[in-house]
């Protein structure tokens, strides 16, 4: 009984951290776990090490001596992107930041002080320490260059690029999970009458999972998990963009260059590149900006530009201007989505999710069926396996 629990444990919290680091390499940030790619951390956190990490939205204010990740602007070669490093000091323009095994700060070679709006999460520390799981990126790196190597051969053997990256991957699990699932209904079906022989047996040796799963339940699943991703494309998708503003003595046609105590308007473009029409804002992150209150319709393979007013003190010099960018997939009218914008802009986040779950939900259970799907782990050979290693 124990390690039967014990091994459901384990595969639920293996799926959590796979679907957490595939998540995080899909939007761009880390998702409740995350690796680092060098050494720069060590020994708190090694090369290929992984730790739990917090989004900087639930992990609140950074304070001296927490590690963070950030948006880095200069390091890597100059090509910047997502850090991992130490918070070492504050100072009016943002925090000094250093890696335990650098000598010196990022500061010191080049990097700009870290702003809040960079810092993108914060690593989880218990006992003065980050939670490392050590090893994990090393592994699924491995794991990912041979999907990748899976993924090219696939389309050079079928002759279609459509399965080559992120959404050909997400192609490749959709029609893995469908002959999955497929092949579990007629497995069921055909050894009903095994499983109706073995009832009692199972009813004595009990589970740490119910016995059987209502199809309505399945559908619940899945219908989250489609709610869950297209959350990430609605919240990630735009997000906070910077804009490197100078203030300088004379003008210039850049519209990044304005006149000391002047400003410029330049024009933000907002891509679609998905199948949905989407409905976009755009709003002032920091001072020095102003954008329009009403949002802008972009359908399906197009683009729309948003005027973005942004304004220099008369001091010259370089000052960052931020705004931050809400998507909302155009399911609802229009002056749906605005409505429920004004009183909060997660509010129609959550409205879009509801509907696109409750019609999910009203498809899906008519495909799978009413009734219940008895689990039958202990046929399972991925749990037999994991139930052998824990012997």
């Amino acid at each position: 009984m124990v390690r039967y629990r014990l091994g459901t444990v384990v595969q639920a919290i293996v799926v959590l951290v796979l679907v957490a680091i595939v998540a995080g390499q899909l939007i761009g940030q880390p998702v409740l776990v995350t690796y680092v790619t060098s050494d720069s951390m060590a020994p708190t956190i090694a090369t290929g090490d992984g730790y739990l990490v917090l989004p900087s939205v639930i992990a609140g204010s950074v304070e001296k001596g927490d590690i963070v990740v950030f948006n880095a602007k200069t390091l890597h070669g100059g090509k910047g992107g997502l850090t991992t490093h130490r918070v070492v000091g504050e100072t009016g323009q943002g925090f000094t930041t250093k890696g335990d095994n650098n000598p010196f700060t990022d500061q010191s070679g080049g990097e700009p002080p870290v702003k809040p709006v960079q810092i993108v999460g914060q690593a989880v520390s218990v006992g003065g320490g980050p939670v490392v799981i050590p090893s994990l990126g090393t592994a699924l790196t491995t794991v990912r260059d041979a999907m990748t190597g899976a993924q090219r051969w696939l389309a050079i053997k079928l002759g279609m690029r459509s399965l080559l990256g992120t959404r050909g991957l997400a192609y490749l699990l959709l029609g893995v999970g469908g002959v999955l699932y497929a092949g579990s209904v007629v497995a069921e079906r055909r050894g009903s009458g095994s499983r109706r022989r073995s009832r009692r047996r199972s009813h004595r040796r009990g589970g740490f999972l119910p016995r059987r799963i209502p199809r309505l339940w399945i559908a619940l699943v899945l219908g989250c998990l489609l709610v869950a991703s297209l959350t990430v494309t609605m919240t990630v998708a735009g997000g906070v963009q910077e804009f490197g503003v100078v203030s300088a003595e004379q003008d210039s046609p850049e519209a990044t260059i304005v006149p000391a105590g002047q400003s410029e308007r330049l024009d933000y473009s907002v891509p679609n590149d998905g199948v949905v029409p989407i409905v976009a804002y755009v709003d002032p992150a920091s001072t020095g900006v102003d954008t329009p209150s009403d949002g802008v319709l972009v359908e399906p393979g197009k683009r729309a530009t948003i005027g973005v007013e942004l304004s220099v003190p008369p001091t010259t010099g370089y000052y960052p201007r931020y705004v931050v960018e809400h998507r909302y997939l155009a399911v609802l009218p229009q002056s749906w989505i605005h409505g429920l914008y004004l009183v909060h802009p997660w509010l129609p986040i959550v409205v879009i999710d509801a509907l696109v779950l409750g019609g999910f939900v009203a498809v899906a259970v008519p495909i799978v069926g009413r009734g219940t799907v008895r689990t039958d782990t202990n046929r399972n050979p991925i749990v037999r396996r994991i139930k052998r290693l824990l012997r």
